[in-house]
C-alpha cells in the first residue's frame, strides 16, 4: 500500500527542520573555518533517502519542497535540483529491490554514485543554458570533495532519518503498510 500524504507530513516537517538547521550551521560555520567556496549539499542526502526509503506517489512534490527550502540558503536554482532529483528517484525506483544498505561502505558507495548521476544531470542542464563548460569545470572542482564528505556522512545521516521516519532496518516506508 502506498503512503497517504497525511502519513508523511509530520516526519517530513521534521526532516525540513533538520535541513534548515544543517544549512544554517553549514552557512555560518564553514566560512568561519575559512572554507568559503564549499557547501555540503544535505538536500541531496535527504532526496536520496526519500528515494531509497519512501514508496509514495507524492515523491516529486516532496523533492520540490526540499529544493525550495534548500534554495533559501543557496544561489543555485531549485529547478535544476528538482529535475535532477526526480530523475534520480526514477532510477532508484527501478533499482530499489537490488539496493540493500547492509553495510556503511555500501551506503557510501551508492550515495557517491547517485551524487555523480545528480552532478551529470545538473551539469548537462547548465551546459544547455550557458553553452560553455567553464562554469561546469569550476563546479566539478568543488563537487569532488563535497560529494566525498557527503558520502562519508550518509550512513549516519540515513540512520538519523530512519529514526525520524520510523523505518525499520532495511525497510521501505509504504511498501507493505
Amino acid at each position: 500500500m502506498k503512503l497517504k500524504i497525511s502519513q508523511i507530513i509530520p516526519s517530513f516537517i521534521i526532516t525540513i527542520l533538520v535541513l534548515i538547521v544543517l544549512e544554517i550551521l553549514i552557512t555560518t560555520l564553514l566560512p568561519i573555518l575559512g572554507i568559503e567556496h564549499y557547501r555540503l549539499p544535505f538536500n541531496i542526502l535527504i532526496i536520496l533517502f526519500l528515494a531509497f526509503k519512501l514508496e509514495t506517489p507524492f515523491i516529486a512534490c516532496l523533492i520540490l519542497v526540499v529544493q525550495l527550502f534548500y534554495s533559501i540558503f543557496s544561489v543555485e536554482g531549485w529547478a535544476y535540483g528538482t529535475f535532477a532529483g526526480i530523475i534520480v528517484c526514477i532510477i532508484i525506483s527501478y533499482l530499489r529491490d537490488m539496493l540493500h544498505f547492509d553495510s556503511k561502505l555500501f551506503t557510501v558507495f551508492v550515495t557517491q554514485i547517485f551524487q555523480v548521476v545528480w552532478f551529470i544531470i545538473v551539469s548537462f542542464l547548465i551546459y544547455l543554458r550557458l553553452g560553455t563548460t567553464e562554469y561546469i569545470l569550476l563546479k566539478l572542482a568543488r563537487f569532488l570533495p563535497e560529494s566525498i564528505v557527503i558520502s562519508l556522512i550518509a550512513p549516519f545521516f540515513f540512520m538519523l532519518l530512519d529514526q525520524i521516519w520510523r523505518i525499520k532496518e532495511g525497510g521501505v516506508l509504504g511498501e507493505n503498510d
